[in-house]
């Protein structure tokens, strides 16, 4: 957990199944963790994680009645849903749960770049402003520009944990 001023408060870590349909419950978990009265919106980094896993922004609102914002930082590239159908015997359930994700919604910042956002509890572009309020550097937001590196220095780590267990 990050301040807006980029203050890290907390970190915990959850694992999701790559290709699988745990990421809503994984992201979950970690806002159990994590979330306190103070906390305004819980920024993830994007929706489709973890070869098209996917996170439920509008249940993890519900759920912890704080509104959720998912951003993506560079142009979605192709059609889930076509790679979803070729990949997935079950993939009639997982793109409805793509198309019930909806289209992002474009932020430009007063810096020149350009965001996609998917939010629930909290307007789209109110969720770009949240997201531009806690960017220090670049296009992203300190919360998951720090997610990112610990994430990215975890990975060795749990790899080399399941080839000694």
């Amino acid at each position: 957990m990050a301040r807006r001023d980029g203050v890290l408060e907390d970190v915990a870590f959850a694992l999701a199944t790559v290709g699988g349909v745990d990421a809503t419950e994984a992201a979950a978990s970690i806002i159990q963790r994590l979330l306190k009265p103070d906390v305004s919106i819980i920024m993830l980094d994007g929706c489709l994680v973890s070869f098209y896993n996917w996170v439920d922004g509008e249940e993890l609102w519900r759920r912890f009645e704080t509104p959720v914002a998912c951003y993506v930082f560079e142009e979605p590239e192709g059609r889930a849903e076509e790679a979803v159908k070729k990949l997935f015997n079950d993939w009639e359930s997982r793109v409805a749960a793509i198309k019930k994700l909806g289209p992002p919604t474009p932020y430009y910042t007063r810096g020149g770049y350009k965001i996609y956002v998917r939010a629930w509890g909290i307007d789209p572009i109110d969720a770009g402003k949240a997201a531009e309020a806690a960017t220090k550097f670049g296009r992203m937001p300190e919360p998951i520009r720090m997610a990112q590196l610990i994430a990215r220095g975890a990975r060795p780590f749990v790899a080399s944990i399941r080839r000694h267990v």
